[in-house]
């Protein structure tokens, strides 16, 4: 056993460990620098020993069971997520902590795993040695040659070793004992998967005895002329090159080189200079962009000019490998950001893989760099949600020294990245006295940067105008709050940024034009991140699995799939309408299209309705049934963006419960005339409507009127739904397309004539089933080899292969049912989808109106 002589993971201490310092890697003066996907290959360096690859593995229940000379037998991927690998639970959770909470303590019960790797090294005296952990989920304890080295924490930052003295010439053995909670485990609930292991690359550094340990890079320009200052922040004097200027910086000071003609670094022109830092035989190679930020009055600039963050939150996500991502990962997600107008990225929240920064110094985006810190759970340690409770835990002084090194291992790890244009003092932590040593490093330590930190929304007042916070912030507010709050606001002279709005899960983002409408307009607006980048689900062979999914007491459903794109990085409508707002669509318009004129070729027609609901049962087209059901009306849908609405939905008004009910049935000489309403048992009538189907020659005349009763708040929409045999699943229609489309969200459509078929038109991308397929204001559809329908006033409509229903009641998309029929909704009106899953209520103006009415014709 082994005999811990004290309790570090009750503690904030890192042990053993090397100062936080500026990531880079060496190289030999010999050695060819090459380059993968426009970045430096680090392992192109012959001062890298890269220890990536097969480990060994053993899992304990507790570290009461931990032996170091135990044998392991079993493999693991390194870097990778254990969770991933068989090992503990997989869990998806949101804000509450997934242990019972006795601060500083963790559960007595608390899952480890014994790592051991072996490796051959040619060991050279006069050099020494550095043992780097890119990132380690949630602590560990480090073993070199059965001698303990340290102990580290802070699962986001690199953790670095000096080994020197424990390698040894040939084989050498490095045992790590990874905890799954520690005491930073209160101060890293973030929202995502809870995943542990080494997750993040581990390498070896070769260097000098003597040799370069820190320094520290700033830009400002002269006119044309660029200015480097450099820092140096070792003991050893540096040669510094760049653009054939040659400069000599003493140890601990600083010098100061001047580039004419410089081209500034920005998110359009993301121009970098090769500056080589050498000393004793050994090189670094930094690639540079000359940028200077300012604020100025209220206004953000970058390089003196006004700049607006079309920005996004990104986690370090893999639907394969949970939070181990790969280099090709990170470039997919820049090169799809850049195709979709996105220039800023919020690391939420916590500082990405070390090389994202550097790949969006080569891309050109800008970058909130946010510290690995959030305690989302200290507001629901009652069961409820209690902002004391939150106010409490941020006044602790306790936590002071555990958030100062997060604060700490932000700035200089990522320090002299000129995509770095913002330091956030983390995510949702409320604020007080436990921040103020972290916050003052940060002031201190870089003053070309200023700070954010939307927690003061959720702190005591008198934090709000902290002199520790440069830019206000907010999440989900909705437009009156924005202006009230801030831009209406004398006291507030910050810039003004949205560091999560328009919450993009499932069929979302329908109100992100209203929000950059104000955000255009003001120049206090620097700017709002969308919540979020990309879905959280584990793929499987059944499909994407969420929370809850596998077994875990403690979830939180599919809140986590929640992006602009699929887990696997396929677009859904919700990115291309960012797209279309972030390259400055703000209106869209019914535009004139010729409508296609429809004779029609049935000499015949002949409809039959229930009696009791007053739909139509029958459809007869020259004798034969096209109907595969009845018709009926219908309030139903469900969208992640409803989620909140439902209780009253389901409970209050029970819209899976509501059936209409002819209370007046009247034959005409060429229909019926119906009046009716739709309620449920134990309710009054939701809506109350009149309906009149006539028919004259090959043509079916529907005309309804509906108005919503006094004590409904809102509808999800009012439509006739039909079912047709599959083979009529090819359509053409005049609308706005030719993706879907909603009274909210139609800016990445264009107003015309398009071709598509039910197959084609549903959303798969939605992990969870919901509303999809619609298309805005149209004015005219074909369903082919079947009728054409025309209407009074425009309409929506979708035609889909499942029924709302079906979409109201599947959990998962790889659950949806092969039918033999497509699904044929035709809206009076639909509400908007808005983000309201976490955001504000759907605008008025986007909800269905309580009075509404339509004649459709139906040519067959």
């Amino acid at each position: 056993m082994i005999n811990f002589t004290f309790n570090e993971f009750n503690s904030f201490d890192r042990v053993g460990t090397q100062p936080h310092r500026s990531y880079y890697v060496p190289f030999n003066e010999g050695d060819k620098v090459k380059y993968s996907y426009g970045i430096i290959n680090r392992k192109s360096s012959s001062r890298y020993l890269s220890l990536d690859g097969i480990w060994n593995i053993k899992a304990h229940k507790s570290i009461k069971s931990f032996e170091l000379s135990e044998e392991i037998t079993d493999t693991i991927p390194v870097p990778s997520c254990v969770q991933m690998h068989g090992y503990d639970q997989i869990q998806y959770i949101n804000h509450r902590f997934p242990f019972a909470v006795k601060l500083p303590r963790v559960p007595n019960v608390n899952a480890c795993w014994h790592y051991r790797k072996t490796f051959r090294l040619c060991k050279i005296d006069c050099e020494k040695y550095y043992l780097n952990f890119e990132g380690v989920d949630s602590s560990f304890y480090l073993y070199v040659n059965g001698k303990s080295k340290g102990y580290s924490q802070i699962s986001h930052a690199t953790s670095e070793f000096d080994v020197t003295d424990l390698l040894i010439n040939g084989e050498n053995v490095i045992d790590v004992l990874v905890l799954k909670w520690c005491v930073s485990s209160y101060l890293e609930c973030q929202d995502k998967f809870r995943f542990s292991g080494i997750f993040r690359s581990v390498y070896l550094l070769k260097r000098p005895k003597e040799h370069i340990t820190d320094y520290r890079i700033t830009t400002t320009f002269d006119n044309e002329c660029g200015i480097l200052t450099f820092y140096n922040e070792s003991k050893v004097s540096i040669l510094l090159e760049i653009e054939r200027k040659r400069a000599f910086v003493e140890a601990n000071k600083k010098v100061q080189i001047r580039v004419d003609n410089v081209k500034p670094w920005s998110s359009e022109t993301p121009v970098l200079y090769t500056l080589k830092i050498a000393a004793n035989g050994e090189k670094i190679v930094e690639k540079v962009g000359f940028r200077q930020i300012s604020i100025e009055g209220k206004v953000f600039k970058i390089n003196g000019e006004a700049v607006k963050l079309k920005g996004v939150n990104r986690h370090d996500f893999n639907c394969k490998t949970g939070a181990t991502v790969t280099l090709k990962n990170m470039v997919e997600d820049l090169r799809l950001m850049k195709q979709l107008n996105v220039n800023s990225v919020r690391t939420s929240h916590y500082p990405n893989a070390p090389e994202f920064y550097q790949l969006c110094d080569y891309y050109g985006i800008y970058v909130m760099d946010e510290a690995d810190l959030e305690t989302h759970g200290a507001a629901a340690l009652h069961g409820g949600y209690e902002l004391s409770l939150w106010s409490n835990f941020a006044e602790n002084e306790f936590f002071a020294q555990g958030i100062k090194d997060r604060h700490v291992a932000l700035v200089e790890r990522d320090k002299n990245r000129s995509c770095v244009i913002i330091w956030s003092l983390g995510n949702e932590s409320s604020f007080g006295k436990s921040f103020f040593k972290g916050a003052k490093y940060i002031k201190n330590r870089d003053k070309s940067r200023p700070v954010h930190y939307e927690g003061l929304q959720s702190a005591n007042k008198k934090y709000y105008y902290t002199k520790y916070v440069d830019v206000v912030s907010m999440m989900y507010p909705s437009i009156e709050k924005m202006k009230t709050a801030v831009l209406n606001n004398p006291k507030e002279t910050r810039p003004f940024v949205l560091c999560e709005y328009t919450h993009a899960m499932g069929n979302s983002c329908g109100d992100i034009c209203d929000y950059w409408k104000v955000i255009y307009d003001n120049e206090q607006c620097m700017g709002a991140f969308v919540w979020e980048w990309a879905d959280h689900a584990i793929k499987t062979k059944k499909g994407f699995l969420y929370g809850g999914d596998f077994g875990e007491s403690e979830h939180d459903g599919n809140f986590c799939v929640d992006g602009l794109l699929t887990p696997d990085r396929k677009l859904k409508s919700n990115a291309l309408e960012m797209k279309a707002v972030y390259g400055g669509k703000l209106k869209s318009e019914v535009g004139e299209v010729e409508i296609p004129t429809e004779k029609g070729s049935a000499d015949e027609v002949k409809i039959a309705i229930d009696s009791d609901t007053g739909c139509l049962t029958s459809i007869l087209v020259d004798g034969k049934e096209i109907l595969k059901a009845p018709a009926k009306f219908n309030v139903l849908r469900y969208t992640d963006n409803d989620r909140n609405l439902l209780w009253k939905w389901q409970n209050q008004y029970c819209l899976q419960k509501c059936k209409s009910e002819a209370t007046k049935i009247e034959t005409l000489t060429n229909g019926f005339a119906v009046e009716g309403f739709i309620g449920a048992n134990c309710c009054v009538p939701l809506v109350e409507y009149k309906a009149k189907y006539s028919v004259i020659n090959n043509q079916l005349f529907i005309s309804v009127e509906y108005e919503i009763s006094n004590h409904v708040e809102n509808l999800p929409r009012f439509d006739l739904e039909f079912l047709f045999d599959k083979k009529y699943s090819e359509f053409s229609y005049v609308g706005f397309g030719k993706n879907e489309s909603y009274i909210d969200k139609n800016l990445s459509c264009e107003y015309g004539y398009y071709l598509s078929n039910a197959y084609k038109n549903y959303e798969l991308a939605y992990i969870r089933p919901q509303e999809s397929g619609s298309h805005f204001a149209s004015k005219f559809l074909k369903v082919n080899n079947l009728f054409a329908l025309n209407a009074k006033t425009p309409f929506s409509f979708s035609l889909n292969p499942y029924t709302t229903e079906q979409l109201v009641n599947t959990k998962h998309n790889f659950e949806l049912p092969k039918n033999e029929y497509v699904c044929l909704c035709i809206d009076l009106h639909m509400r908007g989808v808005g983000s309201h899953s976490c955001g504000p209520m759907l605008d008025k103006k986007y909800e269905i109106p309580k009075r509404g009415a339509n004649t459709f014709i139906f040519t067959f």
